[in-house]
Formats: C-alpha cells, structure tokens, sequence
C-alpha cells in the first residue's frame, strides 16, 4: 500500500552491490523507499528483508529496464508524497555492445540518459521553497575517470567498439558527473543539490563476478584490495546529507573529500554539449 504522507528516497539498481547497501542503511533509519529494479522477484525479496525489523517501512518498488527507463520515472511522479532523495546509483560496465530499444549503448543509456531523465521527470516532486531543507540527488561516479583527458560526446550514445580498459564505461561515469555542475544553478533555485559521489573501488558482483570488461589485473586484486559494499555505502549516504561540505551543490566528492571536479566535466562547454546531447536523445 503506498503510504500518501511519504517523504521518498529513491534509488536505482538497489537489489545487489552498493545499492542494496545503500538502502539498508536507509532503511535502518527509517526512510521510506522507492527501489526502481529490473527484476520484480528481487526487489520483493529485499522489501521483506527490508522490513524484517520495521514492518511498517513504507517500501515502494518500480520494475523497469533500466536502459528504458521513460514509463517508471512518470510511475515514481505519480506516487503520493514528495521526494528528499535520488540516488542514480544503477550502473552498467560491460566490454559487450548491446543497444537500448532507442539504439543507445548500454552503458550510456543507463549510467547517463536513464539518471537525466530521472531528474527532469521527478523534479517537481523534489522541489521545495528556499525556506525549506533542500533535496538532494547523487550520480554515482567513478576513479575510472581519473586518466581522462576529454568527453567524447560524439561517440558517447552509440561508440563504435566497446570496452577498452573501461574507457566507454569510464567516458558515461564522466558524463555522469559533469551533469552535477552543469545542472546545479538551475535545480538550486528549485531547492534541490546535486553532487557526483565517487565511493572508491568497491567489491560487488560488477567489480568481483568475472565481468570480463574489468581488466584482468584489477580482477584479481578486487577481492583484496576493493572495500566491502557496506563500508562504501556508508560514504555515499554520508555524502548525500544535505548539510555536508557546507551545503555545497554541483560538486564532485570523492571517499567522502570534496574534491577538484575533472577538467572535462569542469568544462562550461562540454557541460552545454552534454545537455544539448541529452535533450536531443530523448526528444527522439
């Protein structure tokens, strides 16, 4: 039953690795959730694990393909109640080329057009007056990035191979956190933030599950090196809080230390390209 007087988080990608966490720890404060997944008989499992020890946690679940995401996020804007969260955590590192109903890669459609379309379709549900504590949305991010040097926009939707040490994967991270500068003036005067939270190398299925996109060196040390999920989880969350780096937005935070947002996603031109790019993907 959805619960009318909820102040939502949302969260994507929720059932496994720093997702699930994410909503433990959420959940354990008693925050009321909506869990967007692709695989219904997963998401319901975790509601009972969820509510094994708060029975009354109002638990909302979407089902959707996340490489299409368009008919869940107009589902989440119906629900009664507001939203004090998004958490864009669903991501998708694959050395596969596998294309959206749309022709888009998979990688770019979930870990960027998917976490757009989600702050346009549930911006009004997350806007507040100036007086109010202000929302908060986080695209997850990425070390991946760090070796950068530019966005390649033009390749982005639809790249003709993919892979390559992670770099399409990498490329979509960048993309994702050049969105939280370039949104952050506009969703402001809305009352919501933004941020690109990087949670550092973390051990999930993605990173330790034999993903043939992980290089091989990074394969076998994952299950050493890489922190658990829980342990990540919390710097995320902790990152989302409003209240911390002194309420800033479009900022780019990094094991939990704000840092020096990547010269690309720092770029004011490449900011207006990715948008543009955007509008224009899902006006088609």
């Amino acid at each position: 039953m959805t619960d009318s007087g909820a102040n939502w988080t949302v969260i994507t990608g929720s059932t496994g690795g720093l997702g699930r966490e994410i909503a433990a720890q959420l959940a354990a404060r008693g925050d009321a959730l909506i869990l967007v997944n692709r695989s219904r008989t997963k998401a319901e499992a975790q509601r009972e694990e969820l509510r094994a020890s708060r029975p009354d946690l109002p638990v909302e679940l979407v089902t959707a393909d996340l490489m299409d995401i368009a008919d869940a996020a107009e589902r989440i804007a119906a629900l009664p109640g507001r939203i004090d969260a998004l958490y864009n955590n669903a991501g998708v590192l694959t050395a596969r080329k596998t294309l959206s109903a749309q022709g888009y890669e998979s990688q770019f459609a979930v870990n960027v057009l998917a976490a757009y379309l989600l702050i346009l379709k549930l911006r009004a549900k997350m806007a507040r007056p100036a007086d109010a504590p202000p929302a908060i949305i986080v695209n997850m991010s990425s070390s991946a990035i760090n070796p950068l040097k530019s966005l390649q926009l033009s390749s982005l939707p639809d790249p003709d191979k993919v892979g390559g040490l992670m770099t399409t994967y990498a490329q979509t991270k960048l993309a994702a956190t050049a969105l939280a500068p370039a949104l952050a003036d506009d969703l402001k005067a809305d009352g919501i933030l933004i941020r690109a939270v990087d949670p550092g190398a973390t051990r999930t299925p993605m990173t330790t599950g034999g993903n043939p996109a992980m290089p091989k060196i990074l394969a076998w040390l994952a299950p050493v090196i890489f922190a658990a999920p829980d342990k990540q989880a919390a710097k995320v969350v902790r990152s989302a809080d409003p209240a911390a780096f002194d309420g800033a937005t479009g900022i780019y935070v990094a094991n939990l230390k704000r840092r020096k947002l990547p010269a690309p996603a720092a770029d004011a031109s490449n900011q207006r390209a990715l948008i543009k790019l955007l509008d224009e993907r899902l006006a088609t």
